[in-house]
């Protein structure tokens, strides 16, 4: 039985008993009191087992709409037309009903807005290229986000709970952490990362006032900054070098000149022809920085058009014949009569690979030897440039393509040290690679490809 139905029988009992108390000198004459007893205690056992039908009835008929009531609130849907037939009632229990009704669908509403609101977040947390991680005042790791685990290579079975210290293996972190917990106003740091050498940048930020002790941690990838940064200071570096041997040169020859030999005509005009190849290179060098920028701004129009790589590898062979003869090369090329015609800048990559045909001359000693190749190679066709030169050191050879990069064995020859990052571009303007394998004292070949048809 319910608490109901005890509360129910004992209130029929009390009243039955108020009954009995006010009525019995009426409805009883003066009896004695074992035979008055004989008399009422059949009775009276009867009116008890009557009343306890009568409390399980009402506990019952008061249950029931509770129970509705309660069925909803745990089986929506199951119990969704009974409750609704509760609502129609005019009594205090149908009132309750709508209350409850409308409480229940403010709640779900809450609920869900909830529940959104935190997939959306929990969805830009996981997808923000910056890392993010929350520490509480314990040193404690609260939340930590996908882009986190990759830049300091956090294991996915990583959860929220372990120290600061032991989920970011990196001191700098920790003092950065500690630093903006003591002052509580934000702290910034630049790290460096041993995995793969990335540089972050690391912002903490105190949550307080609406989070007690709680610390944000922001990380920021700068490697790309970074690597711009050495870029740009190497370029002006390299820049200034280049421009400082043929400036110190002419300086070099005016003064002499100044000083008397412009009246020793052979030495007048030895001198004027060494500042006639200074402004030469001068002029090279500011050509090809012009060109270059033009190309990496996208200014530099490309007109795509069917060629045939023979016209490409021809036109540019022959023009550099007489160079190789000069050097005292064996200079050959080749190109197969059945390749097919592929859509390119014809004049652009016939520079690409005079630049390269420049390079193998320009590197190989008398005697050596100079072979143009072009061959399809699925969809795609692949010139080739090999000598027997010097080579290029490994260390090198991923760097070669840099503006303004020479090896060692270079540093005494001519040229700006732009040409290859000139023909990286345009080849990287069809859409191509450009690459290189070499060996030293036994020569390169250089290789570029181009798609037959341009996307």
């Amino acid at each position: 039985m319910t608490p109901l139905f005890w509360q129910v029988y004992a209130c029929l009992i009390l009243l039955t008993g108020i009954i009995l108390l006010f009525l019995s000198p009426v409805l009883i004459p003066d009896i004695p009191f074992m035979e008055l007893i004989s008399i009422l205690f059949p009775r009276l056992l009867v009116l008890l087992v009557v009343e306890a039908g009568f409390s399980y009835m009402i506990s019952r008929l008061i249950r029931k709409p509770l129970n509705t009531i309660r069925s909803y609130l745990l089986e929506k849907e199951q119990n969704q037309g009974k409750f609704e037939r509760l609502q129609k009632h005019a009594d205090p229990v149908g009132s309750l009903a709508r209350v409850v009704a409308k409480t229940t669908t403010q709640t779900n509403q809450h609920i869900h807005d909830l529940i959104t609101q935190q997939r959306y977040l929990a969805s830009i947390l996981e997808n923000l290229n910056d890392g993010i991680c929350i520490v509480n005042k314990d040193g404690d790791v609260h939340i930590i986000n996908q882009a986190t685990k990759h830049m300091f290579d956090i294991p996915e079975s990583a959860v929220s709970g372990q120290s600061l210290i032991e989920t970011i293996r990196h001191y700098k972190v920790h003092e950065l952490w500690l630093n903006c917990g003591k002052s509580g106003i934000q702290q910034t740091a630049q790290l460096e990362t041993s995995l793969n050498r990335s540089y972050l940048q690391c912002i903490a930020t105190p949550l307080e006032p609406l989070s007690d002790g709680n610390i944000l941690l922001l990380f920021q990838d700068i490697t790309r900054l970074h690597q711009l940064e050495i870029v740009r200071r190497d370029f002006v570096s390299n820049v200034s070098h280049e421009l400082r041997t043929p400036l110190t040169s002419l300086k070099l020859i005016t003064e002499t000149l100044s000083d008397g030999a412009m009246d020793d005509p052979p030495a007048q005009k030895r001198f004027l022809k060494q500042m006639e190849t200074e402004i030469d290179n001068l002029t090279q060098l500011v050509q090809e920085l012009l060109e270059l920028s033009r190309i990496e701004s996208g200014l530099v129009p490309i007109h795509i058009n069917p060629v045939h790589p023979q016209e490409i590898i021809n036109e540019a062979a022959e023009r550099m014949k007489v160079q190789a003869e000069r050097a005292g090369l064996e200079y050959k090329w080749d190109c197969p009569q059945d390749l097919p015609l592929f859509s390119v800048d014809k004049d652009r990559l016939g520079q690409v690979l005079i630049n390269l045909i420049h390079n193998a001359i320009k590197f190989t000693p008398p005697g050596g030897k100079v072979f143009v190749t072009v061959k399809q190679e699925n969809n795609q066709i692949i010139f080739s440039v090999q000598d027997t030169g010097i080579g290029i050191p490994q260390k090198d050879i991923d760097r070669i393509f840099e503006r303004f990069y020479k090896t060692d064995r270079s540093r005494s020859k001519s040229g700006t040290g732009l040409g290859l990052s000139i023909a990286r571009h345009l080849v990287e303007a069809h859409h191509g690679k450009l690459w290189v394998n070499s060996t030293i004292n036994k020569g390169s070949t250089f290789f570029f490809s181009i798609p037959i048809h341009n996307p």
